[in-house]
């Protein structure tokens, strides 16, 4: 003979009593682009990404690989870094190590931020981090243009 639950589909444990995972074995390719419910817009996790979420993602890491490709230009021709933990990893391990911890902090960071995405707060962090590493590539030109006219970098 069945049991309740087998008959009757209401009275089955709820699967949607557990709340959506944080990664699921879906994450990039699944269905989930939003929440489950009408209304549900913010803190949820989902699999999916609007183009706009990606394009930050890729533009900040693009941009922390120009910063870094630069920061050792600079560094060769003589320069200093500004920032004074990169700088003790320079001091410390040289430019191998500053290079393995500034990609890897970086696509930590960015793991972090793309997960948590549809969180209060963090879609204008990510955009906040994609301008400052926007103004410290604008930084790092001006740079150039001193040392390529000799204004003394």
């Amino acid at each position: 003979m069945a049991s309740p639950e087998e008959t009757d589909p209401r009275l089955a444990v709820d699967r949607r009593a557990r709340p959506t995972p944080l990664l699921s074995r879906y994450w990039l390719i699944g269905r989930r682009r939003g929440g489950r419910r009408d209304g549900e817009f913010e803190n949820i996790y989902v699999d999916r990404y609007t183009p706009f979420e990606v394009s930050l993602v890729i533009g900040v890491l693009m941009l922390s690989v120009l910063d870094m490709v630069f920061t050792v230009i600079h560094l060769n021709a003589g320069g200093s870094e500004a920032n004074p933990v990169m700088a003790w990893m320079l001091s410390t391990g040289g430019q191998t190590l500053f290079i393995v911890v500034k990609i890897a902090s970086t696509l930590i960071g960015l793991f972090v931020l793309l997960i948590h995405v549809r969180f209060r707060r963090v879609r204008p962090l990510l955009t906040f981090t994609f301008l400052v590493y926007a103004g410290i590539f604008v930084f790092h030109m001006y740079l150039m243009h001193l040392r390529v006219t000799g204004g003394g970098v």
